[in-house]
């Protein structure tokens, strides 16, 4: 299928595309164009203008501080992948964004693009809700910043206000923490069955800090913080570790689609959930 007629707007910088996009109700901004574009084509969407931000190379970056590291929302996935400040001080990000979807996908996609699409079963919203990572948002008012728990609201729904773009992610640094992304899907490069982020802070066996988001289970990325509370201060050992998974398959109900049944997404949670722990026991 062919998309609907649309007119092709090309800006120079922030300001003019904010500027356009406040403007123009009925208007999309296109970063990597790998969701939006087959949006367009199956007509999900029909904007009546779509807003190239690739000619804005400021939003193109990976910068790196004492306890965060900050991308702009234009950063090709697999300028991420080559980044060595990302593999070191972002290792959960480096290693979901190895797995998002094929060669292509990661030549082209953005960060930023990711985020603004919020699919719940993407790989991006997940990483960025396990570490709480904070989204910034530019309009011609100026900027704001949400944090990851609060920014996604549900599929393909988020806290982007009209006229704003989302202009750059910060990530905190996680130190003394080991992290794991692991992800299950029918075919390679196809969006998560289910996936899990998981970072983990041990003192000696007890568990001092961790953090449990999963996609792919509910209509936006799940972050299982009243089990997370519930084992800080605890042993990690096989005990544990079921009951952890009981109690995190028990919180969510998923969807069932084409891919997988509710059940069985329920099944491959407690699968992935209880081998991750046992590597990091």
């Amino acid at each position: 299928m062919y998309p609907a007629d649309f007119s092709y707007v090309r800006v120079d910088n922030v300001e003019e595309a904010v500027k356009f996009l406040e403007s123009h109700e009925d208007s999309r901004p296109l970063a990597g164009g790998q969701s939006l574009i087959p949006m367009l084509k199956l007509r999900v969407i029909s904007p009546s203008y779509i807003v190239d931000l690739n000619p804005i190379s400021s939003l193109s970056y990976v910068r790196s501080s004492f306890n965060s590291t900050r991308i702009g929302a234009l950063t090709r996935y697999n300028d991420i992948l080559k980044s060595d400040l990302v593999k070191i001080n972002v290792p959960l990000l480096h290693q979901a964004v190895k797995v998002v979807g094929d060669m292509q996908v990661r030549n082209l996609g953005t960060i930023g693009g990711s985020v603004a699409n919020s699919d719940p079963s993407s790989d991006v919203p997940v990483v960025l809700t396990a570490l709480n990572a904070e989204i910034v948002l530019t309009s011609s008012s100026g900027n704001r910043t949400v944090n990851a728990l609060d920014f996604f609201k549900g599929a393909f729904t988020n806290d982007i206000r009209k006229g704003e773009i989302v202009s750059e992610i910060i990530l905190p640094h996680l130190e003394g923490y080991r992290t794991f992304y692991r992800k299950v899907v029918r075919r390679a490069g196809d969006f998560a069955l289910v996936s899990l982020a998981l970072a983990v802070k041990l003192r000696g066996s007890e568990i001092e800090d961790i953090r449990l988001a999963y996609g792919g289970v509910s209509d936006k990325p799940f972050r299982a913080l009243e089990v997370e509370k519930s084992v800080i201060g605890r042993k990690l050992n096989n005990d544990i570790i079921e009951e952890i998974v009981n109690k995190v398959s028990s919180q969510v109900n998923p969807p069932s689609d084409t891919r997988g049944s509710s059940w069985y997404r329920k099944e491959v949670m407690k699968v992935i959930t209880r081998k991750t722990l046992k590597e990091v026991g």
